[in-house]
């Protein structure tokens, strides 16, 4: 007797549990991705780019610097209205979830997926 359908459960299986945990999209404009963010630390703005926010003093150091100007979702607990980058402020504690390969320069430049800006 031939068992050739046990392969094709057990990869089925695989691809399902896999899907599972694929779970890291933004899921709307209010929210943030579903894992941990890949970064912490406090908004900086610019100067050479006037009020264009940068991370700083961030919780590793490859991302120092990196900029969060085009931050694709920015979520704050306790300001009202729609935000983006723009509305970042000097100071602000964030969680950062970036997206893809970040290009190896300084600062880094990586595709910001979402801001979390922390009370």
């Amino acid at each position: 007797m031939r068992l050739s359908w046990i392969p094709a459960l057990a990869m089925s299986a695989a691809l399902v549990y896999l899907g599972a945990c694929q779970n890291d999209d933004v899921g709307s404009s209010d929210s943030t991705p579903a894992v941990e963010p890949s970064v912490t630390g406090t908004v900086g703005l610019g100067t050479e780019f006037p009020n264009a926010p940068f991370l700083s003093e961030a919780s590793d150091d490859y991302f120092l610097g990196m900029s969060l100007a085009d931050a694709a979702t920015v979520v704050a607990a306790g300001r009202s209205g729609s935000l983006d980058a723009g509305d970042l402020r000097s100071g602000d504690r964030v969680e950062v979830w970036v997206t893809g390969p970040c290009a190896e320069s300084f600062p880094v430049q990586c595709t910001v997926q979402a801001v979390h800006i922390l009370d």
